[in-house]
């Protein structure tokens, strides 16, 4: 259905009404993005000055009453002044986020504003209106000589902010920043254009008040612009922006109601939820901001950590690179001690030097372990992976430390049923970790046995039902007599750092990252490593889980 604008009656409310759900809605979006901003602050005053100013505008021609019409008027000239001051501050202060004001400024600029303002609501500006007001029309009013100083300094307020914008595009060296500048003048220079030839020349000058009820509308290319140059160069965040244009769409459709109401009960439910959706989107805008700085915050804070990470691993590096080194050193002299390059050594000597080595042996051990874990974390740990033979593996494993089983005087024992125990992996990593957990049994063991074993059992299914026709599983275990593992230690076992509060009695050199290095090394092979123990004092078995190939 085609709609003549031309006769339309409520053209100029509906105007109005598109004028203060954008000026509102914008406002309020670009103010809650960051309220601490002197930016987004001036933003919103000169939002809310703009939309009052057009409601102001748009009541003064609804009413008959002589008195109250020439109030309106003067109020209209009111917000205008201070519209064009907040113009300026606008563009003074934009973009920064906090602005210092100068002199002249606080003590000559404020004072002659709120000087003028006060002039608009005597009869110095406005005396008297010329003819008793007709409902739906603008009144002709009879001007003052302040008049004129109101005009100056509004039309002056307005050419300095232009001014102002404008040289901020030519000193702008971001081209991004530069378009989203110019968008903003052109805006602006539309907008006051027209008010000055519309609503201050025509009317004054020439008598015409045709063009005035359109007033608000003038207001729109500023809003129009803003918003484009949000939404393409990216001032505020686009999802907030996004919400805000479906906000003003909401309560651009919200005030139609209000035009097609049929009666008083109507547009009085009408004008509430009208009311309800300016505040319900004010309470949208604020959910959204709120989650787009948590997840800006959230980025921050993954760059810190990404950067705490860097550091620590330089560090990690530095410090154990230093160590191994020192240590490298002392075992060299220990070394050359025991073969003689010093001269001959007494038995005291002789068995300092033993201790000292196979101290730094375990130094260096504990260097290379820390710096494995480290490489295993970064993932740079490229592994050779191939076809292997578990058992050819846990076999030499058992073989290099049954020596050191025995000297502590245990047992070792193997537990290999005759079988295929292949699997796709790096031989040399998952010797590291056979050697780990046998080393580890041996340490916290100090009687009986130690038992290694291999076992291939079919995989379950989701259902935890055996599948006989599925996958294999291969199981490597590590199982012994010694000090158990409590519930509360389980927790801290295949961690960084982890170490039980037994296993720390029993070796106060543990570091906690030779398990850790197990998990890492075995999840890398998409295999699961776990213990079990009844507890403290009855032993503990460590399970390795790997596919069958």
């Amino acid at each position: 259905m085609f709609i003549d604008l031309y006769n339309f009656n409520n053209l100029d409310l509906l105007i109005v009404g598109i004028v203060v759900a954008s000026t509102f809605v914008l406002g309020i979006t670009v103010y809650l993005s960051d309220r601490n901003s002197i930016t987004n602050k001036t933003f919103l005053i000169f939002s809310l000055i703009t939309a009052i100013w057009g409601v102001v505008n748009y009541v003064s021609y609804n009413f008959a009453e002589a008195d109250l019409v020439l109030w309106l008027f003067r109020f209209i000239l009111f917000f205008a002044i201070f519209q064009a001051f907040y113009l300026y501050r606008l563009f003074l202060v934009f973009p920064k986020d906090k602005y210092v004001f100068s002199k002249r400024h606080k003590y000559f600029l404020m004072p002659s504003v709120f000087f003028i303002a006060f002039l608009t609501l005597t009869p110095f500006v406005f005396e008297s209106l010329a003819g008793a007001p007709v409902l739906g029309e603008v009144a002709i009013v009879n001007k003052g000589p302040g008049l004129i100083l109101f005009a100056i300094l509004a039309v002056s307020l307005v050419i300095k902010s232009l001014y102002v914008l404008y040289s901020k595009i030519r000193q702008s060296s971001v081209d991004l920043e530069k378009r989203a500048f110019k968008l903003m003048l052109i805006g602006i220079a539309i907008m006051f254009l027209c008010i000055i030839v519309f609503n201050l020349i025509l009317p004054v000058v020439f008598l015409n008040t045709r063009f005035m009820p359109l007033g608000a509308l003038f207001v729109f290319p500023f809003f129009i612009f803003t918003s484009y140059a949000i939404y393409k160069h990216k001032l505020f965040n686009i999802k907030v922006a996004s919400i805000g244009f479906v906000s003003f769409i909401l309560t651009i459709f919200s005030f139609f109601n209000i035009i097609y109401a049929q009666d008083m009960s109507q547009i009085i439910l009408n004008i509430t939820f009208f009311a309800g959706i300016l505040i319900g989107s004010i309470t949208l805008i604020r959910s959204v901001l709120r989650e787009v700085e948590q997840k800006e915050e959230l980025a921050r804070l993954n760059i810190s950590l990404e950067d705490l990470l860097k550091q620590r691993e330089s560090l990690v590096h530095l410090v154990t690179h230093k160590v191994k080194g020192s240590f490298t050193r002392s075992k060299y002299i220990f070394a050359g001690m025991l073969e003689g390059m010093f001269g001959k050594i007494n038995d005291e000597v002789k068995k300092k030097a033993e201790q000292g080595l196979e101290s730094d042996n375990m130094g260096i051990e504990t260097v290379d372990l820390v710096l494995n874990v480290a490489n295993l974390e970064k993932g740079v740990v490229k592994y050779d992976i191939k076809k292997i033979n578990l058992k050819d593996l846990v076999l030499s494993t058992v073989s290099d430390k049954k020596v050191s089983i025995e000297a502590k005087g245990l047992k070792i024992e193997t537990e290999i049923k005759d079988d295929v125990y292949n699997v796709s992996g790096d031989p040399m990593w998952l010797k590291e970790v056979f050697n780990n957990l046998v080393e580890n049994s041996i340490k916290y063991t100090k009687e009986g046995k130690i038992t290694v074993g291999l076992e291939k059992k079919p995989a379950r299914n989701v259902s935890g039902i055996t599948d006989t026709d599925g996958d294999k599983k291969i199981l490597f275990y590590v199982k012994d007599t010694g000090v158990g593992i409590s519930l509360e230690d389980k927790k801290n076992l295949f961690t960084e750092g982890g170490r039980g509060k037994e296993s720390v009695k029993i070796n106060v050199d543990s570091t906690g990252y030779g398990l850790y290095s197990v998990k890492l090394i075995v999840e890398a092979h998409k295999g699961k490593v776990w213990v079990e123990s009844e507890g403290h004092g009855k032993g503990s078995t460590f399970w390795v889980e790997l596919d069958a190939v």
